[in-house]
C-alpha cells in the first residue's frame, strides 16, 4: 500500500544492533521529515518489528509531541501514528526506537549460515531489500519513489566485519571493548530498496585497478583463495569501463 504524501522522508539516521547469537536486533532511528501538508497523523511501512512506544517522538520548530494512538495493519505492513495536535508544515524529526529479528526468509535483515576452514557452522547477518523488504529493518517509507539519504550505524560484536554501501567513517568501542560501534558516511539520496549491509566474520583479498580504484572481495574466514576469480574479474571490468 502507497503511504500518505503529507509527510515525506528526507534522511534516515539509523543505528543496528544485530545480535546473532540470539537472532535479534535492536534498533534506533531518527528521521528528518517534511511535512507537506498539515497532519494529525503519519504512517509507515513496518513488518516483524516491534515499535518500543514510549520512545516515539516528533519534534518540530514549534516543539516535540508524542502520539497519543498508535495502530498497527498486519493487511497492509504499515504502522500510524496519531497525535493530539496537528503538525506544522516544515522541517522535523521522527525518532523512535524499536527491536526485530534476523529471520531465516532470506528478506530484510535476516541470517544465513555458512562453515568456517575447520567446518565450524557460523552465523552471519545480511539484507536483501528488493523490493518491499526494507520494513523488516526499521520502520520506512518503503516505495522506491520515496528516496532519502541514508546514514548508517552498526554496533557488532569487536571481531566481526560490517559492511554497507558506504565507507566507513569512524569507529569506537563499546562495553569494555566487547563492542565496535561502527559509523558510514552519508548515502547519496536513494531508494529504500539500494540500502544494504552485512555483519560476519571475513576475510579479504583487495587489488587496485589502473585507474586507482582499490577493490576488495570478501569471503568467509580461510577461503580468500576463492576470491581470487572474482577479485580479477572486477578489477579489468572496471578498467573496461574506465578505458
Amino acid at each position: 500500500v502507497l503511504l500518505p504524501p503529507t509527510v515525506l522522508p528526507v534522511k534516515y539516521d539509523i543505528k543496528l544492533k544485530p545480535d546473532l547469537a540470539n537472532f535479534t536486533f535492536e534498533g534506533r532511528e531518527v528521521i528528518c521529515v517534511d511535512v507537506k501538508e498539515s497532519t494529525d497523523e503519519i504512517s509507515l511501512h513496518v513488518k516483524e518489528i516491534a515499535i518500543q512506544n514510549h520512545t516515539i517522538v516528533f519534534k518540530s520548530s514549534e516543539g516535540e509531541v508524542k502520539p497519543e494512538g498508535i495502530a498497527y495493519s498486519m493487511k497492509d505492513s504499515t504502522v500510524t501514528f496519531k497525535f493530539e495536535e496537528m503538525l506544522p508544515v516544515g522541517d522535523g524529526t521522527l525518532e523512535m526506537e524499536f527491536v526485530g529479528i534476523l529471520n531465516d526468509q532470506m528478506a530484510g535483515f535476516y541470517r544465513s549460515g555458512y562453515k568456517d576452514i575447520n567446518g565450524t557452522k557460523k552465523i552471519m547477518a545480511s539484507t536483501q531489500f528488493e523490493s518491499l523488504d526494507a520494513r523488516r529493518a526499521f520502520p520506512c517509507w518503503d516505495e522506491p519513489a520515496r528516496k532519502a539519504v541514508f546514514g548508517l550505524t552498526l554496533v557488532v560484536d569487536t571481531g566481526l566485519t560490517a559492511l554497507s554501501n558506504m565507507p566507513e567513517k569512524h569507529r569506537c568501542y563499546l562495553e569494555g571493548g566487547a563492542k565496535t560501534e561502527i559509523c558510514f558516511m552519508d548515502s547519496p539520496k536513494m531508494s529504500t530498496y539500494l540500502l544494504a549491509f552485512i555483519v560476519g566474520e571475513f576475510d579479504f583479498i583487495q587489488a587496485q585497478t589502473n585507474h586507482g580504484v582499490l577493490v576488495k572481495v570478501f569471503t568467509p574466514p580461510g577461503r580468500s583463495n576463492d576470491g581470487k576469480f572474482p577479485l580479477d574479474v572486477a578489477v579489468k571490468a572496471l578498467d573496461g569501463y574506465d578505458d
